[in-house]
């Protein structure tokens, strides 16, 4: 037990020294060791990443004072460029390759991380170690920078090519494959390749000499290619050459610019007049065409000052001397200007004077109409004064790759209408609208921008105003040295106005060229162009029509006319003519056209081509002609004519309406033909009628008037009626009281009057007869009343009662007699007749009760003939009142009989009036019949008295006259 444990005592100790030892070799360690476990939790570092750590302070959080970070977590400590990304788990994660580029707040760090077994439970830890990749990754994005921006090609020191970039490849025009391998003169002149200078050139960059400058090159279509170039040698570990490398920009664009601006300057000096001037004005040189333009020679004026060719007044003047000072300050001056030649001779000439800078970019002298004739470099200084003067006169922005704003120019700042202190730290959204600002190509534009992807173009952004800003502007991402962009810088020229313009002008073309015919002629008016609007109007292709003259489309009368040729003069002299024109397509129709020609000016306001913009009209016209025809006809009465093509358009719906209306009309002035007809008929036949119902009513008003005469003989009749029934009745009443006394007598002789017994009885018979004949009389009498009074104009039922009335009167005339006569033969049996006169007693008593019945109905026949009068009087004062109206409606007739003549005669006007009209029919209007017109001018007859009596009444008889007893 205790050998066992002194050995393990001895292991522990080996055990210590060995942990003491490591501890110690790696605390003495120069690597940045960090050891962490699965959830990132410190275990262990070496003393060199403490010293690391605080070093890097924005990339780690460590106080200067700590002395160990055992139990931290490595995402405390660690400031990630993305917050969001996890450190720990990408360290104990890393599949493949066990090291790793991790970005901090402002360094790169290559960190390689293995994974250790630290017990027999397999619990891991990672050992990561740190090193500064930051001045590599700038290297190497200077150097991918380079490769991006240039042509790099590398060689052998031999000249062999060991590889190319794409942009070398792209500018001469090869394939890697074709190159490589190799001899560089494959892109020089094969003299040039032979020559000793070529050798020379190879041999100096084997030595280790740079060598860069402008060099002329042949690409792969055997074309010129100028380069700017730099021959960089490559040496090894032990200083000897390995290889060469090239870093080349092609400037062909460049120098064939150059040599352009030489040429123009050349030129310009060839057919212009050039002089110069120093900064006072002093002549220093002019050209001949100078000269000649002035009248002086070179001797004349060099030395002398400008002012020698300007009025004296001007000489003298504020503004003179204020255009020498800008001269001398370095302000360009142009513009119309009136000079003084030899002679006192004015010329006006357009100038430009240009200050010429030196190397310092200080004005030295003046050279009027711009020509270049310094050195080369004062000829670049120009150049990049000008490039310097388009960068002053560009806005510009800048953003972070996130698209906030950095800083701002003055010119990007007025352009948008806003401060810099408004928009700073502000993102570049408001700038854009919000539609544009919530699309995905918005979101996309920046995101590729941070990807590093430049941009140009015309955008549309929004002022602080909120009008809209078109610029045109290039976004361009700046990338730091580890080629990541750090930053956006924008260029932009508004150019608003000019978008405004443009898209106004586009519009109004693109609109006339859809919705219009449009061809282009030369001023000679051969055709140059025309759109597929005239073509299909015409019926030509454009091949059929380009080169041919404008004469196609008219016919040869007009063609060889002067009104066509002074036509096209005008339009030559620039002057704009328009209207509606007559014009024949391929087929030899003709076609009407609404058309300008416009001659379009040159930049010197003179007409070089001609532009016709037309419409097709002849729909419009056709349809004009037809409608104006059939109005005219219908203006003459015409309604047979009516619109038989077919139209178009509106004119459709006009042409209908105008046929429809015609033939509304035409069946109108038909009826109306058929209704004067009708008319004229019916006013005869009511003008005839109106005379028969007059000629009835006259005679019906004499026959009321008869009437009423007769009427009121038949009154005074009844009336006396009337009054003889009334002394009927008094006398019927007397014999009451006579037969009452002569009862009393007889009865006093009763006795005495028997003998006339028999006497009596007849009598009594006789007055039975007598009875019944008052009897049938007085049934007569009532018989006659109703007669009379439905007599009306006959009264014949009248006459017949009448006649029965005197009949009856005769029988009781003869009756009367016999009684006479037998009462005498009683008085002379009265003696003999004693017997007779209890008989003749109750006889009397008999003739008594019938006397008071005779008496009862002859006042009931007085009562009736009173109410037959009142019932005739009645009727006589209807009869009258019916008279009277009779009256009126004769005159009521007369006055329609006048009306239907007036009607008759307006019908006959009516139908002269619609007899204008052509219906298509020979139906005319009947004239009027030859009616006798009612003389409308007959007085209304007046209404004439009744007379109240035509006849005078009977006296009434007397009661005691002699024909009372056959009464």
């Amino acid at each position: 037990m205790g050998v066992f444990n002194f050995l393990n005592g001895e292991e522990l100790k080996k055990a210590k020294h060995d942990a003491l030892l490591k501890s110690n070799i790696l605390k003495a360690s120069t690597s940045n060791l960090l050891v962490i476990d699965k959830t990132g939790i410190i275990h262990f570092h070496t003393p060199a990443f403490l010293r690391m750590a605080k070093s890097y302070s924005k990339d780690f959080s460590v106080n200067e004072s700590e002395s160990s970070l055992f139990g931290k977590h490595i995402d405390d400590i660690a400031n990630r460029a993305n917050a969001s990304e996890n450190l720990s788990y990408s360290l104990t994660h890393n599949s493949g390759d066990n090291k790793q580029l991790v970005l901090l707040a402002q360094h790169h760090f290559c960190v390689s991380a293995s994974a250790i077994a630290v017990d027999e439970n397999g619990t891991q830890l990672y050992v990561t170690e740190w090193q500064d990749n930051t001045e590599n990754k700038r290297n190497e994005a200077m150097v991918d920078a380079i490769t991006r921006s240039q042509a790099v090609i590398a060689f052998t020191t031999d000249g062999e090519i060991l590889s190319a970039n794409d942009n070398f490849l792209s500018a001469m025009g090869y394939s890697e494959s074709e190159v490589v391998g190799k001899h560089h003169r494959i892109f020089v002149d094969s003299h040039y390749a032979q020559s000793d200078d070529y050798k020379q050139f190879w041999q100096k960059l084997k030595s280790g000499d740079v060598h860069s400058g402008e060099f002329c090159r042949i690409n792969k279509q055997g074309d010129e290619v100028w380069i700017q170039a730099t021959y960089n040698p490559v040496f090894d570990d032990s200083g000897e050459v390995d290889y060469i490398i090239k870093f080349a920009s092609d400037i062909t664009a460049q120098k064939q610019k150059t040599s352009d601006y030489e040429g123009q300057i050349t030129a310009i000096n060839k057919s212009q007049a050039v002089i110069e001037f120093d900064l006072d004005g002093h002549i220093l040189h002019a050209n001949e065409n100078f000269l000649a333009a002035l009248g002086y020679s070179l001797s004349e004026i060099k030395g002398q000052h400008h002012s020698m060719f300007v009025d004296p007044s001007y000489k003298l003047s504020a503004e003179y001397a204020a255009f020498w000072q800008s001269l001398k300050a370095g302000e360009h001056s142009e513009g119309e200007y009136k000079r003084i030649a030899k002679g006192g001779r004015e010329i006006w000439i357009r100038a430009s004077y240009n200050p010429i800078l030196d190397s310092s970019g200080k004005p030295f002298k003046v050279v009027k109409f711009a020509t270049e004739v310094t050195q080369d470099k004062l000829r670049n200084a120009y150049f990049e004064g000008q490039i310097n003067a388009i960068s002053k006169s560009q806005a510009v922005i800048e953003f972070d790759v996130d698209g906030n704003i950095i800083t701002a120019n003055d010119n990007f700042l007025h352009t948008m209408g806003y401060r810099l202190d408004e928009i700073k730290n502000k993102h570049h959204q408001i700038f854009v609208d919000e539609e544009t600002r919530q699309s995905e190509s918005y979101q996309r534009f920046w995101s590729e921008l941070k990807a590093g992807n430049f941009f140009s173009g015309e955008f549309k952004r929004v002022s602080k105003s909120g009008k809209s800003v078109w610029i045109q502007a290039s976004y361009n991402p700046i990338e730091d040295m580890n080629g990541k962009p750090f930053k956006v810088v924008k260029y932009a020229t508004n150019i608003t106005d000019d978008k405004l313009k443009n898209a106004y002008f586009e519009g109004q073309l693109n609109a006339i060229s859809k919705s219009q015919a449009v061809i282009e002629f030369d001023l000679e008016g051969i055709i140059l162009d025309a759109n597929s609007n005239f073509l299909a109007a015409m019926g030509y292709t454009l091949e059929e029509v380009k080169g041919k003259h404008h004469s196609i489309f008219v016919d040869p009368a007009f063609k060889n006319s002067p009104e066509y040729t002074a036509f096209w003069q005008q339009l030559r002299q620039g002057v704009y003519a328009s209207g509606e024109y007559k014009r024949f397509n391929k087929s030899g129709n003709p076609i009407y056209i609404q058309a300008s020609y416009n001659p379009i000016l040159d930049q010197n306001g003179k007409p070089f081509r001609v532009v016709k913009y037309a419409t097709d009209v002849t729909g419009r016209t056709l349809a004009v002609e037809s409608i104006k025809s059939v109005m005219a006809s219908l203006t003459e009465g015409d309604l047979l004519k009516t619109i038989e093509e077919p139209l178009e358009g509106d004119f459709k719906v006009l042409g209908e309406s105008i046929n429809h209306f015609i033939g509304e009309l035409r069946d109108t002035i038909v009826k109306i033909h058929t209704a004067v007809e009708t008319i004229d008929t019916a006013s005869n036949e009511i003008a005839t009628g109106n005379a028969d119902l007059s000629s009835r009513t006259e005679q019906q008003a004499s026959s009321l008037e008869e009437t009423a005469s007769a009427m009121e003989e038949l009154t005074g009749t009844v009336k006396l009626n009337a009054e003889n029934a009334d002394q009927a009745k008094g006398l019927a009443s007397q014999a009451s009281e006579v037969a009452s006394e002569g009862g009393k007598v007889i009865e006093q002789v009763v006795h005495t009057m028997g003998e006339i017994n028999d006497s009596a009885q007849r009598i009594s018979d006789i007055i039975g007869v007598i009875d019944g004949i008052a009897f049938q009389t007085n049934i007569l009498a009532l018989n006659a009343a109703v007669e009379a009074a439905r007599a009306g104009e006959q009264g014949r039922g009248f006459a017949v009662v009448a006649s029965e009335v005197r009949t009856l009167a005769q029988r009781s005339a003869e009756a009367a007699k016999d009684i006479k006569a037998l009462i005498s033969a009683s008085v002379d049996k009265i003696g003999n007749g004693n017997v007779l006169v209890n008989k003749s007693g109750e006889t009397m008593a008999n003739i008594v009760t019938a006397i008071k019945r005779v008496n009862d109905i002859m006042s009931e026949i007085a009562a009736a003939s009173s109410e037959q009068a009142t019932g005739i009087q009645e009727v006589s004062n209807a009869v009258v009142q019916m008279d009277e109206m009779t009256q009126q409606n004769a005159a009521l007739v007369e006055q329609a009989a006048a009306a239907a003549d007036s009607m008759r005669q307006q019908s006959g006007e009516l139908a002269q009036r619609v007899s204008v009209f052509k219906v298509g029919s020979s139906r005319k209007p009947n004239p009027p019949a030859n009616v006798q017109p009612l003389n409308s001018s007959k007085a209304i007859p007046k209404e004439r008295e009744v007379p109240k009596q035509r006849m005078k009444a009977l006296n009434p008889a007397a009661p005691g006259e002699t024909d009372w007893e056959a009464f």
